[in-house]
């Protein structure tokens, strides 16, 4: 049965996960742990679920390309083309399923964790919380980076829309392979809102 993290365990609980990040990830994450609670807040989410997703997210991130298909064979990650060349997809998955196995998280924040790299379509509310504060938190700066915060808070399935097309925009522009289940849900949202 996987473990329900409360309030009061997330103290322990970042204790034992930030050994697993770089040091300067380690800001990152607790401005996206930040995030995420007070969107979870604004839209009706978990805020403990929410709050464990954004601790573990990058839990595998440190990882090297070598090291993070050893853990996608050691979990039976079934990798495409595109992903196999990644360690920065990959390591949504391995850090899923790397998460599950240190701490027992539940299904919810497994999936938040897994699909906070490149999106998909028909997200949970969880999934995209982890998404946006993911991309919006407070050490993130790039260009349109107050345009998707303000639409975040305003509408989260048009701050998926935006974060997905500047996603896109953003990985076609430095000349990465863009994986298709980020555009299917770029698709989907603008669809959606349409």
């Amino acid at each position: 049965m996987p473990v329900v993290y409360k309030a009061e365990d997330l103290p322990a609980l970042r204790q034992a996960a930030y050994p697993y990040l770089k040091k300067k990830r380690i800001r990152h994450v607790e401005g996206c742990e930040k995030v995420a609670v007070k969107l979870a807040a604004q839209y009706g989410a978990d805020p403990d679920k929410a709050a464990v997703a954004a601790i573990l997210h990058d839990i595998t991130k440190a990882l090297d390309l070598s090291n993070q298909l050893i853990l996608c064979d050691r979990y039976g990650i079934i990798c495409d083309d595109i992903e196999k060349n990644s360690p920065s997809l990959l390591h949504s998955k391995t850090g899923a399923c790397k998460a599950r196995e240190l701490f027992d998280i539940e299904q919810t924040v497994f999936d938040a964790i897994w699909w906070h790299t490149t999106g998909r379509p028909d997200m949970s509310l969880l999934e995209k919380i982890i998404y946006l504060a993911d991309y919006i938190e407070p050490t993130r700066d790039f260009d349109g980076i107050g345009k998707l915060r303000k639409t975040a808070w305003a509408d989260l399935d048009s701050a998926m829309a935006l974060g997905l097309r500047m996603s896109i925009d953003d990985i076609k522009q430095r000349g990465f392979a863009l994986h298709p289940i980020t555009t299917e849900a770029y698709e989907y949202y603008k669809e959606y809102l349409n």
